[in-house]
């Protein structure tokens, strides 16, 4: 009876160990398959921001994206890093509108990918 019972435990954890691989598999795709574009903003009215948008070649609906703001120098070296998420829904081969806060003392930023969650699966028409 023990042994059946340890048998089913093990056999659980190794189809648990199995569905996580593949998630993390998918993940690591659909990061290859997104890009960030962006631009500085000054308006007088606000705070200097970086505004853009994510785009999402993949075939996933993405969300909660956090992003890695890199503050560079004259020589692209990076001065300081932040993370900042942008609480968007990316839909897949789709894109999403972002502004964030512009930190302060670089000349210029690199805005990447950080994180997100896959929420999604989607069919895509095939129209032309």
């Amino acid at each position: 009876m023990r042994s059946r019972v340890l048998a089913v435990i093990v056999g659980g954890m190794i189809v648990l160990g199995l569905a996580g691989a593949a998630a993390a598999q998918v993940q690591a795709e659909v990061a290859r398959l997104l890009r960030v574009e962006w631009a500085p903003l000054s308006e007088e009215w606000t705070r200097p921001r970086l505004v853009g948008h994510v785009y999402n070649d993949s075939t996933y609906r993405i969300g909660s994206v956090r992003l890695r703001l890199q503050s560079l120098d004259a020589s692209d070296r990076v001065l300081r890093e932040d993370l900042t998420w942008i609480y968007v829904d990316v839909p897949a081969r789709g894109r999403a509108y972002f502004s964030v806060n512009r930190p302060a003392g670089a000349q210029s930023f690199r805005v990447t990918v950080e994180s997100f969650l896959l929420i999604s699966r989607e069919r895509i028409n095939e129209t032309p």
